[in-house]
């Protein structure tokens, strides 16, 4: 039974993945049925941080829900790679921001993508766009942004860059996407694919390698021509924000069937790629516990959704900036409904 946190009362809620992690769960999740041993060591890869995790971040005063047969993970992707966040005075951002849910009391599995340029109340910094949290306080802040507006209750956060990104999908082989005209066109004229080598994509269905699926999921605006951005549009007739979130979600999509078919071999490699570029507050046995959760679901299907939803939202262009502003209430209800219910 969900329990509704109300103003001034305190709950306490129990504690993947990168742009990846139910992706993860699932393949540590089948080594975890062979071998707890071996699932355990490779946990160890990962960078545990027990100074900003979520369950030090009171968010008592907000109107949130949470039910211990939900699980809540932030998931995080920064927009510098690791040279570049580790260079001095790089401000990071978050790029991709998604919430994955493991919902073990309907059995199944869940990714809402955050819209990044939602124009969003930033507690103790007035209304700014939604990715804008994470600068200014970090992934705890981000995730007081997320409760004060959406109400929506975490468990845990993971955070990953991109060059793990980039050698995930080669280390598999790549990923099926089917390009539109626009995207195609996109893709080979901008620098979204970082090296220019990779430029020739076509139109229509094809194998992407780590760097053209990285630029594919990053699309967000055309080239600049004649004072206008040209539309660039999935073959949804999504764009701007909305497409890109749509790319982010296909490409995890086909990584996850990609990933159905390794051997356990196969598996443990790519666990041990992925891992040392992932940081997060989750314990090692909650994440252990969750892996086997997913594994007795037997599901393979990952139920989408986005935050602001279509008709939720107003274009408007606040300090010079394009910007999405939510019905916070319509928004709210939404995803509540998407998350907590059947």
């Amino acid at each position: 039974m969900a329990k509704r946190n109300g103003k001034g009362k305190k709950r306490v809620a129990g504690k993947v993945f990168l742009v990846l992690g139910i992706i993860l769960s699932m393949a540590v999740g089948s080594l975890a049925a062979a071998a707890q041993y071996n699932v355990s060591g490779s946990l160890d890869l990962l960078n545990f941080d027990t100074i900003t995790s979520l369950d030090k971040v009171d968010v008592s005063q907000y109107d949130t829900v949470s039910d211990s047969e939900i699980i809540n993970i932030l998931l995080v992707g920064a927009d510098k790679n690791l040279d570049e966040q580790n260079s001095q005075g790089a401000a990071r951002r978050s790029d991709s921001m998604m919430i994955a849910t493991l919902d073990m009391k309907h059995k199944k599995l869940k990714v809402t993508s955050l819209m990044r340029d939602m124009y969003v109340a930033i507690p103790g910094h007035g209304s700014q766009k939604l990715n804008a949290a994470y600068s200014l306080g970090g992934i705890q802040l981000l995730y007081k942004t997320i409760a004060s507006n959406f109400g929506i209750k975490m468990n845990g956060y993971a955070e990953v860059n991109f060059d793990a990104f980039v050698e995930v999908i080669n280390a598999v082989g790549g990923v099926e996407a089917t390009l539109t005209e626009s995207e195609a066109e996109n893709l080979n004229d901008t620098n979204y694919i970082k090296r220019k080598k990779y430029r020739n994509v076509k139109v229509g269905k094809q194998v992407l390698n780590g760097y053209q699926a990285l630029g594919y999921c990053r699309i967000r605006h055309g080239k600049w021509k004649n004072g206008h951005y040209p539309a660039v549009l999935t073959a949804s007739g999504k764009g701007d924000d909305y497409g890109r979130a749509e790319r982010q979600r296909l490409v995890i999509q086909s990584l996850f069937q990609k990933i159905k078919a390794m051997s356990l071999n196969e598996w443990m490699e790519l666990v041990e790629i992925v891992l040392p570029n992932v940081k997060t507050d989750l314990k090692k046995d909650d994440i252990y516990s969750y892996i086997l959760a997913v594994v007795r679901m037997g599901t393979t299907d990952i139920l989408q959704f986005s935050l602001p939803i279509q008709d939720g939202y107003t274009s408007q262009t606040i300090n010079g900036q394009d910007c999405l502003v939510p019905d916070i209430a319509k928004n709210k209800k939404a995803v509540s409904n998407f998350i907590n219910e059947k």
